[in-house]
């Protein structure tokens, strides 16, 4: 009888979790709506926790001169939010400041571009299309389209070439200065051939206004730089920006705050965990400087080992919380530098023909990771994309939601006088690289409420 007892003794003491395991475990797994509840709680009940409050920004040079003498700042060349602001002395308003449109950038160019395309890339060009960012930028190496297609460099390179002659000109280009070139390149006049040059090589000289300079380098009179820098001005940096009000769809603006955010930039991926960050947090000043003294003292009698138990207990418990919010921060960050890798086509461009099949199983063996964290860090979680909609991380471990939403859009934009028919739409998503049958057509098309062609017909 005592041996058993023993052993279950034993046994218990063997599944005896580590409590800062099961602290990371459960602050992983909340929401950023439930880890600010839970930070609150744990800052009332924890005196050696404390929140940091936000710093000023430094004062540096440059904000000085910005606030006191913005025209002595000597800008670089890739600051393209100063663009904006350069000084020009024509009056007349460019084409931007006049246009006002009811579509979006996405369909204005899909317009342009499909036509003049192939009719078996027609999926390359909506893909690229759908690569352009607000401002009119393609930032997907040539490559990563290739690879996310499943098509030759040559043909990717055809699609990228044809967007580039899109209006409006400079649309496509993979940054800024490539972006003026394009808008530069259809003029043949002396002034133009000097403007090309100076956005290609000497554009920090541009933006410092060093026209003398420029105009000793090209050998050229100050009046040829002069009417080359006009041209410049007169160019668009931001071609996309005339449709940035109809950019993002209502129906895409996130109606849940995204726990990660994917943004494709110049420089590459932008992987952001959001929420609080472990360097928001900090152990209490006097209970850091008196729990070391009390270690410094710890062989005199005089030391009161109440005290020392009670800030050993919450300077530990407030070191165990912020380690455990920067590791969810970590597992994160992890996770979202998978999808980009793993899944680029579908986080770039929202479409989910471009989705591919992910386990949690799967990806927890990628990583490194076990199951249980992966399913802890994903469950009730949303992913910003880099198109800007926000979607579920259940997205990405549901094959079949992936056939609901294509079917969704195939019916977006059906003839409502001709609707398609469960056979057709299961044709359609095998050009897509779907293959289904077309009873499982109608059952998603029922699972999603969504009527048969007869009632879908207008009158």
């Amino acid at each position: 009888m005592n041996n058993g007892v023993r052993t279950s003794q034993r046994l218990d003491t063997g599944l005896r979790v580590d409590p800062r395991v099961l602290l990371s475990s459960q602050v992983l797994q909340m929401s950023q709506q439930e880890l600010e509840q839970s930070i609150e709680a744990e800052l009332n009940e924890n005196p050696a926790l404390e929140r940091l409050s936000g710093h000023d920004e430094a004062l540096t040079e440059e904000t000085i001169l910005r606030s006191i003498a913005p025209r002595e700042i000597k800008p670089r060349g890739d600051d393209r939010e100063l663009w904006r602001s350069l000084p020009t002395d024509d009056d007349t308003p460019s084409w931007i400041d006049l246009a006002s449109s009811s579509t979006t950038l996405s369909e204005h160019l899909t317009a342009q571009l499909l036509p003049t395309i192939p009719a078996r890339l027609r999926g390359v060009g909506e893909y690229v299309v759908g690569c352009v960012n607000e401002n009119g930028y393609l930032y997907e190496p040539v490559e990563d389209i290739a690879n996310a297609t499943n098509c030759s460099l040559e043909d990717a390179e055809l699609v990228i070439g044809n967007l580039k002659k899109c209006e409006p000109l400079g649309v496509g280009a993979s940054g800024i200065q490539e972006c003026l070139i394009i808008q530069l390149r259809s003029l043949d006049t002396v002034e133009a051939k000097v403007a090309r040059r100076i956005v290609k090589d000497h554009l920090d000289d541009f933006t410092s206004g060093r026209r003398m300079k420029l105009a000793r380098r090209f050998g050229v009179m100050p009046q040829v730089v002069n009417e080359a820098f006009d041209l410049i001005l007169g160019c668009s940096p931001f071609p996309g920006e005339a449709f940035k009000g109809n950019y993002e769809p209502e129906k895409r603006l996130p109606a849940v705050r995204p726990d990660l955010a994917l943004h494709r930039t110049e420089q590459g991926w932008l992987v952001s965990v959001e929420g609080p960050e472990a360097h928001d947090f900090a152990i209490n000043n006097f209970y850091n400087k008196r729990l070391e003294t009390l270690k410094v003292q710890e062989d005199r009698k005089s030391v009161d080992k109440d005290e020392k138990r009670h800030l050993q207990h919450y300077v530990q418990r407030a070191q165990d919380y912020i380690s455990s919010i920067e590791q969810r921060r970590r597992t994160l960050r992890r996770i979202g530098q998978y999808l980009v890798q793993h899944q680029s086509g579908f986080v770039t461009t929202g479409s989910y023909e471009f989705l591919l099949p992910l386990t949690r199983s799967q990806l927890a063996f990628d990583l490194g990771l076990h199951e249980s964290t992966i399913s802890r860090a994903t469950q009730g979680k949303f992913v910003q994309l880099a198109n800007g909609e926000t979607v579920s991380f259940e997205v990405f471990f549901k094959p079949a939601l992936r056939v609901q939403k294509m079917i969704e859009d195939i019916l977006a934009t059906e003839n409502p006088d001709n609707p398609l028919s469960d056979e057709r739409i299961a044709s359609l998503l095998a050009e897509k690289g779907v293959h289904v049958a077309r009873r499982t057509v109608n059952k998603y098309r029922d699972r999603t409420k969504l009527l048969s062609s007869r009632k879908r017909r207008v009158g």
